[in-house]
């Protein structure tokens, strides 16, 4: 967690990778294991968070990886892949939705990105969480801008 624990840490990653645009939003979601199974889902799928970069241009985000399988995902024990690196633009992007987790559970909401190739990445994260300083205000950011109202 070293690497994504200070936002400071966070914009240093993405400015490396020659990320452009006036608005950043960091945070990091993580891998929503109901969705997920079987090994070509780990093929496909092979992190169990995302440190992300939500911009005016797109989406950049590296993987974060465990190292060994856990159906609970600790955000301390995470391990950041920097060879990772994506960026998906806005045209690459068919929807980005932001919903609760489940029916009863208010403490955490649910990210779900599709793709115009057809992936679908299922997120989650804690609405609020003081591991990482940056994120409450962040993801509060993120769900005004894509929770449907």
């Amino acid at each position: 967690m070293e690497e994504f624990n200070t936002l400071e840490k966070v914009e240093k990653l993405f400015k490396e990778k020659g990320v452009k645009g006036k608005e950043h939003i960091y945070d990091v979601l993580l891998l929503d294991n109901r969705k997920y199974s079987g090994m070509v889902s780990g093929m496909e799928y092979p992190f169990a968070g995302l440190v992300m970069d939500f911009t005016e241009e797109g989406i950049g985000f590296f993987h974060l990886v465990t190292a060994k399988f856990s159906l609970m995902i600790s955000l301390e024990k995470l391990k950041l892949n920097k060879d990772s690196y994506t960026f998906l633009k806005n045209e690459d992007i068919q929807s980005i939705e932001v919903k609760k987790f489940a029916l009863l559970d208010k403490k955490r909401k649910e990210v779900i990105i599709k793709t115009v190739d057809g992936k679908k990445y299922y997120l989650y994260q804690k609405v609020d969480d003081n591991t990482i300083p940056y994120h409450n205000e962040n993801f509060a950011k993120i769900a005004a801008k894509y929770e449907a109202k």
